[in-house]
C-alpha cells in the first residue's frame, strides 16, 4: 500500500489518503474521475443500502471499479442499525462486496454501528484473507482487543477513545480525517 496519512476520507482533494468515492461514482462508473496520484475505496455504505434497485446497481458496476489501479481498497461498507436498509438485506451486501474485496485481493473498510457481534460472527465465518479496518473507532478497550484478537484492524478519527488508542498495536491502527 503506499504511503498513506489519512486512512479514510470523503474530501475528493485529499493527499496521502484514501479517498472514499461518493455514492453517484459507484452508481454511475462513467463519473469516476480519480486526480492523478489520487488513492480510492470503493464500497456501498450502508446509509445507501434503502435503495434496492441503486444497490443492485452499484454491486454490479463494483467489479469494474476495483480494477482501476488507483482504487487500492473496498469500502466503506457495513453494518448501522440506524440508517439504511434492514440489517438482513445491508449484510447480505456486505457479504457480497466481501466476496469482491477477497477475489481483487483489497483490503476492506469497514462502517460499523452497534452491529460489532454481527461483524464478529461475519469475520468468523467469512473467514477473510485480505485485512479489514474498522473506521472511526470510539469503542472501549474490550471491544478494541476483541477486534484485534479477531484480525481487524482500527483506524481512528478526532473524536476516539484515548484508551483504546493505547491498546491498540502501532502497526494495527491508523488515522483518519473522514
Amino acid at each position: 500500500m503506499p504511503d498513506i496519512t489519512d486512512f479514510h476520507t470523503h474530501d475528493l482533494e485529499a493527499d496521502n489518503a484514501i479517498i472514499s468515492v461518493p455514492e453517484d461514482w459507484v452508481r454511475h462508473p462513467a463519473y469516476f474521475a480519480p486526480r492523478n496520484g489520487a488513492w480510492y475505496a470503493v464500497g456501498i455504505h450502508p446509509w445507501w443500502t434503502a435503495d434496492a434497485e441503486g444497490c443492485r446497481q452499484m454491486l454490479a458496476n463494483m467489479p469494474l471499479l476495483l480494477q482501476h489501479p488507483q482504487v487500492i481498497m473496498l469500502g466503506e461498507c457495513g453494518l448501522d442499525t440506524l440508517r439504511g436498509a434492514p440489517l438482513a438485506e445491508q449484510e447480505r451486501l456486505f457479504v457480497a462486496q466481501i466476496a469482491l474485496a477477497e477475489s481483487q485481493q483489497l483490503p476492506v473498510t469497514l462502517h460499523i454501528v452497534r452491529t460489532y457481534d454481527r461483524l464478529l460472527r461475519l469475520h468468523k465465518q467469512l473467514r477473510p484473507t485480505t485485512q479489514w479496518t474498522v473506521h472511526g473507532f470510539r469503542g472501549k478497550p474490550a471491544l478494541a482487543h476483541q477486534l484485534l484478537d479477531a484480525g481487524i484492524d482500527l483506524s481512528f478519527g478526532q473524536l476516539h477513545n484515548a484508551a483504546s488508542w493505547e491498546v491498540t498495536p502501532p502497526q494495527r491502527r491508523h488515522t483518519e480525517s473522514d
